[in-house]
């Protein structure tokens, strides 16, 4: 239970920090370029918490995921597959349906794909190397 924990809370601040850096300095032109496209700075500090809760579960599944479904093979190897898996799980479809609903460049979309699946390999290789030594659970 503690590597769990701390698999969960060691990808929530990597997750959060990749975030900032991906969509606060990498995308942050791409989203300036889209009249409209998000809320003023204030309106996001105000919700702010919503993101945090939202990561804050994203984390914990992605971690108890991963400590459920693990094998005894190297851990690396384990990560880096968890994290494909996960991108092709989760950002995937997501970015293409956000690329379908809103009014956003496809390379936006496609920077989005890129984005999130290198922070889930980073984040793959995280929880394995955290829980890669007995159960986490």
């Amino acid at each position: 239970m503690k590597k769990l924990v701390l698999a969960i809370v060691v990808a929530y601040i990597v997750l959060m920090g990749t975030n900032y850096f991906v969509h606060e300095i990498w995308l942050m032109p791409d989203y300036n370029a889209i009249p409209a496209s998000h809320r003023t700075a204030a309106e996001i500090q105000h919700r702010f918490w919503a993101m945090c809760v939202g990561q804050l579960i994203f984390a914990a599944m992605f971690a108890y995921i991963y400590t459920r479904g693990r094998e005894q093979k190297p851990w690396l190897a384990q990560g880096l597959r968890f994290g494909v898996v996960m991108t092709l799980a989760t950002v995937v479809p997501y970015s293409l349906s956000q690329y379908v609903v809103y009014i956003v460049p496809h390379l936006l979309a496609l920077k989005w794909m890129v984005a999130g699946f290198i922070q889930l390999l980073i984040l793959g290789v995280i929880v394995a190397a955290i829980c890669k030594d007995g159960a986490a659970a």
